[in-house]
């Protein structure tokens, strides 16, 4: 509705000064004078085709009226607008809401008269500080005609520059009516320029709300002396003692290590005055800004509102100059529910989707997102938001570039959001072991108990959408965060998914119902009753499950479907037995004898290449090795 309001406005602005000119301009005498000389002698040079001078005169008359009915028109809307903007405005105010305790505060020291305050709104990044002020300004000033400039002070390092970046809001939001000028056809724009006044601090209206945001970016690197990155750290192990006593020490090597001592006092000396002069450089650099800021309060009696990192300041300057100095109303905005929403909002807004279509189903999708991943965020116990906003930016940017190539589905896009969240935890963690073996479209808890990947597998249980999340590939759910080539086989990659037929399988067994179970199994199948069966004998040793030993008998019976299920007819039956051994070897699941039994009667394989750390490979050749020395035994004895 207000991006309506102010586009019909800003049309009727325009064509009101294009219309006002046309008829403006032809009262003007000479300007009349010069247009009917030049009719007159089209129309003596037959120029005119056969049109006469009184019937363009005509059309001039009746062209005028509908011209001034029009203007007319214009400012019988200009009145209405306004009685709008004057109504929705006063059903915006604060007063008829419910205010929450930063709503009343701000509301509060907006609507005080000047008293040399500012107002603070602190908190780490992503919090949603700059989301909130925001929120309350679209909320009860929408309608308002309250000047209210924001200020982005990323890399505003000098008075010079942030006056100047005032300057502009202040002409972007000039609505006086000198400022129409500059709609007038062909003319407008120079004219404008020639008599427009210099913008300065006192351009700025009594009242005006003026919003710095950032105002920690004001230099990249902030004042914190926190920082442990010293450029000299003296390495222990030199001349270290080795073993010899002093008498047998060399002079040589002792003043070695009195010289090294010298440049190791010279390199931190040195590193603590740069770092001195580093703080104190950009220490001055705020201090400008903060000084120009106390003077837009007291000087001019202006409110004004400062977003910024506490971290980065520090919490020492942030109570000595803003709270000190500027003598700021101050609110700390913690990470809480509005935190991840305020950066899926920020990050989408930045994208530009194929169509509007997609755009739409993105952001539905993107809402049930939000509500689910609020709830698991908190529940993870993490505090920065920062890997929040890579997790979100990876998925939003990985949509947008497969969405020109695929059509999207709400199952998809949350299974993608999670596979992505899987890769960045572990990450963090540095336990990407092994998803590489995740199979595209397979049941995403059923793979991370599988690989016992278990903090994350427990996190993902509060998730209302865990019975249905599924695994979309390390390729496509990790190239952003990992830093990875973009797969050039997204179709083939999007056509695994939704082919993928052992969904419902993988979820019966991870709710360990062994009776719904198919026939038709693949052996990371198996390897998860393994893995279930070894933690309920750890357990309860004394308990047997029936249907879980009796589902894995059938399984192994049923060796010839594991071994001949690559589809590759040119892999020769030994290289089919090892990759079978190392896929359990990678699960940390163990085979017993009845396995070995059963993949050597079908297979006939001898021995396998074995490689170190492969205890399985050994145990394997052992087995079949102990097999084929009784044989050999038997025959002798009979």
């Amino acid at each position: 509705m207000v991006k309506n309001y102010k586009k019909v406005s800003s049309l009727l602005k325009k064509s009101f000064v294009f219309v006002f000119a046309f008829v403006l301009l032809f009262e003007i005498v000479p300007f009349r004078s010069i247009i009917i000389g030049l009719l007159m002698f089209a129309e003596e040079n037959n120029i005119l085709l056969g049109i006469k001078i009184a019937h363009i005169s005509e059309m001039y008359v009746l062209f005028k009226k509908i011209a001034l009915i029009y203007l007319l028109l214009c400012i019988i809307s200009f009145f209405i607008i306004s009685f709008y903007l004057k109504v929705r405005n006063y059903h915006n105010n604060p007063k008829h809401y419910i205010l929450n305790t930063f709503e009343e505060s701000l509301t509060k020291y907006i609507r005080d008269k000047p008293n040399g305050k500012g107002y603070l709104v602190t908190g780490e990044w992503g919090s949603g500080k700059t989301y909130i002020v925001t929120e309350y300004f679209n909320k009860f000033y929408s309608f308002s005609k309250k000047p209210i400039y924001r200020i982005s002070c990323f890399g505003l390092d000098s008075r010079e520059l942030i006056l100047n970046e005032i300057k502009n809001q202040i002409e972007i939001n000039d609505e006086s009516f000198l400022n129409w000028i500059q709609y007038i056809p062909a003319i407008g724009k120079p004219l404008y320029g020639i008599l427009k006044d210099s913008y300065s601090l006192n351009s700025i209206p009594k009242g005006s709300i003026l919003i710095f945001d950032d105002f920690e970016r004001i230099t990249s690197l902030g004042i914190s002396n926190n920082r442990k990155d010293a450029m000299y750290e003296k390495d222990r192990s030199i001349l270290r003692n080795r073993g010899y006593s002093r008498t047998t020490q060399i002079k040589e090597f002792e003043d070695i290590n009195d010289e090294f001592i010298k440049i190791e006092k010279a390199f931190k000396r040195y590193s603590k005055e740069n770092e001195i002069t580093s703080i104190m450089h950009n220490l001055q650099k705020y201090n400008i800004a903060t000084g120009l800021i106390n003077e837009l309060i007291e000087n001019y009696s202006l409110k004004v509102i400062i977003l910024c990192n506490v971290d980065i300041l520090g919490y020492d300057y942030v109570d000595k100059v803003f709270r000190g100095k500027l003598d700021c109303i101050t609110y700390n905005k913690s990470i809480d529910v509005s935190s991840i929403e305020s950066i899926f909002n920020s990050s989408f807004k930045n994208l530009i989707f194929k169509n509007k279509e997609i755009e739409n189903f993105v952001l539905l999708v993107n809402n049930k997102i939000i509500n689910d991943f609020n709830e698991l965020w908190i529940l993870s116990g993490r505090s920065n938001l920062r890997q929040a906003k890579s997790i979100v930016q990876a998925y939003l940017d990985t949509v947008n570039i497969i969405s020109a190539k695929i059509s999207l589905t709400e199952n998809y896009l949350i299974s993608l959001f999670y596979s992505i969240y899987t890769v960045k935890v572990l990450r963090d963690e540095n336990n990407l072991k092994h998803l590489e073996h995740f199979l595209v479209g397979g049941n995403l808890s059923f793979f991370l108990e599988l690989y016992e990947k278990k903090d994350l597998y427990e996190l993902l249980i509060s998730s209302k959408h865990i019975d249905s999340l599924k695994w979309t590939g390390i390729s496509i759910a990790g190239f952003w965060i990992l830093n990875t080539k973009k797969p050039d086989n997204i179709d083939n990659l999007i056509q695994y998914y939704k082919n993928y037929e052992y969904y419902d399988l993988e979820l019966a067994l991870l709710q360990r119902n062994y009776n719904l179970v198919s026939e038709k199994l693949l052996i990371e199948h198996v390897l998860h009753a393994m893995y279930v069966e070894s933690e309920e004998s750890r357990k309860r040793p004394e308990k047997r499950n029936i249907q879980l030993d009796e589902f894995i008998r059938k399984a192994r019976i049923n060796i010839r479907s594991f071994l001949e299920n690559s589809h590759d007819d040119e892999v020769l039956m030994e290289e089919k037995v090892r990759n079978l051994l190392c896929k359990v070897h990678k699960t940390a699941s163990r085979f017993d004898e009845l396995w070995y039994k059963a993949i050597y009667e079908y297979s006939k394989v001898e021995s396998v290449i074995e490689e170190n750390g492969f205890y399985i490979l050994e145990d394997y050749n052992r087995f079949v090795q102990n097999i084929k020395n009784t044989e050999e035994q038997s025959k002798i004895t009979n």
